[in-house]
C-alpha cells in the first residue's frame, strides 16, 4: 500500500525534530544552552570537521550539536520546516534583520556590483550599504518612487554603471 501524501502543514508538526537529541522528548523543547557535550573529544572533533567544511561527510552522518551560534536545535528545526512549507531545496533564518541582509548582501554581491536600492532604508540597512560595502568595491545608487526612469539612468551613469551591469534592487 503507498503512503499517502500528506500536506506541508500536517508534515511540519513533527519535521526535522530529533527526538534523540532532547532526551526522548515528544515535542521540541526550548533550547537555552550554547554549548553541547561530546562523548568523546573524537566525536567533538568529527562534528566541528563536518560544521566547517573541512571534510566530506561519511555515508549517513550528520553534523551534531556543537555551538547554538553554528547548529541550533530550535532554529535548524524552523529552517527545515519552512524549507518543507515552500518545497524549497534549503532554508536559513537569522534573528535579526541585519544580520539577515548582510549575510544576503555579502553572499551575491562582488567588488564592482552596484546594489540599486530606494531611498530611504531602514537606519542599519543603510549605513552598511552606504559606508561598509564600499570598503569591498561594491557602490551603491539610491532611488525613490517619484523617481523618472531617466532620473534613474542619469544616477546610474554618474557612477559609470551600464543598465546591464546593476543586477541588485532593494
Amino acid at each position: 500500500m503507498n503512503k499517502p501524501d500528506l500536506h506541508p502543514e500536517s508534515l511540519m508538526m513533527s519535521y526535522g525534530y530529533r527526538p534523540e537529541w532532547s532526551e526522548g522528548a515528544v515535542k521540541c523543547p526550548i533550547f537555552q544552552t550554547s554549548t553541547f557535550v561530546f562523548k568523546t573529544a573524537e566525536e567533538g572533533k568529527a562534528h566541528f570537521e563536518l560544521a566547517y567544511g573541512l571534510r566530506q561527510p561519511k555515508e549517513g552522518e550528520q553534523v551534531g550539536l556543537i555551538y547554538s551560534r553554528i547548529n541550533n536545535p530550535d532554529l535548524e528545526i524552523l529552517e527545515d520546516r519552512l524549507g518543507l512549507w515552500d518545497e524549497a531545496d534549503d532554508c536559513a533564518v537569522f534573528e535579526s534583520g541585519m544580520s539577515a541582509i548582510t549575510t544576503v548582501l555579502l553572499e551575491f554581491l562582488q567588488p564592482g556590483d552596484v546594489v540599486l536600492h530606494t531611498n530611504p532604508l531602514y537606519g542599519g540597512t543603510d549605513h552598511f550599504i552606504s559606508e561598509i560595502l564600499p570598503k569591498y568595491g561594491i557602490e551603491s545608487v539610491e532611488w525613490n518612487s517619484c523617481d523618472s526612469y531617466e532620473a534613474l539612468q542619469q544616477r546610474l551613469e554618474a557612477k559609470h554603471c551600464r543598465a546591464s551591469a546593476w543586477a541588485w534592487y532593494i
